[in-house]
């Protein structure tokens, strides 16, 4: 399974916010919920085999962890203020959604070190990192990024305690989402290469 975790600093762990303001009163909350539409969106469907960890470091109650599974989503729409909406009702607690896990006190360390335990293996997005072009992706693995201000150094050295690597997008920063689009893209290609190259080889 793809999955991906983003280090969201500001994004809300309350459910009172309001949905007609996501990047003030949520937190950008309107950037979450990109990330999750990215990753878990594709045209008439849902990826099956994706899955996204945000892990929520706004007030009140930091940290929160919020994880969409594509396997399991249900009744979710890809716009950002519907995946809000499930947002809030998810850290409301009012509604269960079989495709949302809200696990509260779960920090960011603590999820990379339970991702770890299954042995993924990590790819940090980082500017500096390796060209995704020179980087043989394996195709189940976690992807590590942050929101618009990025991941705290002391978190990033921690992700570097386990086995990973860096990987840059290029000199153009992206938006976080389109990163996950970017990384879905290389990972879709590549795949696709080799079934055409497997299916070339029995003629």
């Amino acid at each position: 399974m793809r999955q991906f975790v983003l280090y969201a600093r500001k994004a809300v762990t309350s459910p009172d916010f309001s949905l007609d303001d996501l990047p003030g009163s949520g937190g950008r909350m309107d950037l979450v919920a990109r990330c999750v539409c990215s990753a878990l969106w594709i045209s008439h469907g849902l990826r099956r085999d994706a899955c996204i960890h945000i892990a929520a470091y706004g007030r009140p109650n930091p940290p929160v962890v919020i994880s969409f599974y594509g396997d399991k989503l249900r009744n979710v729409s890809p716009d950002e203020r519907n995946i809000a909406s499930w947002i809030k009702i998810a850290l409301a607690s009012k509604r269960k959604n079989p495709g949302i896990a809200v696990r509260r006190g779960l920090s960011f360390q603590k999820l990379i070190e339970e991702l770890a335990s299954s042995g993924n293996f990590f790819y940090i997005l980082h500017e500096d990192g390796v060209p995704v072009e020179d980087v043989d992706l394996k195709a189940d693995a976690v992807f590590v990024l942050g929101d618009h201000l990025g991941i705290p150094r002391k978190e990033e050295k921690f992700v570097e305690r386990f086995p990973h690597e860096k990987i840059s997008l290029g000199n153009i920063s992206y938006l976080a989402s389109q990163c996950i689009t970017i990384i879905h893209y290389e990972l879709d290609r590549r795949s696709q290469n080799s079934i055409q190259m497997s299916a070339d080889s029995s003629l």
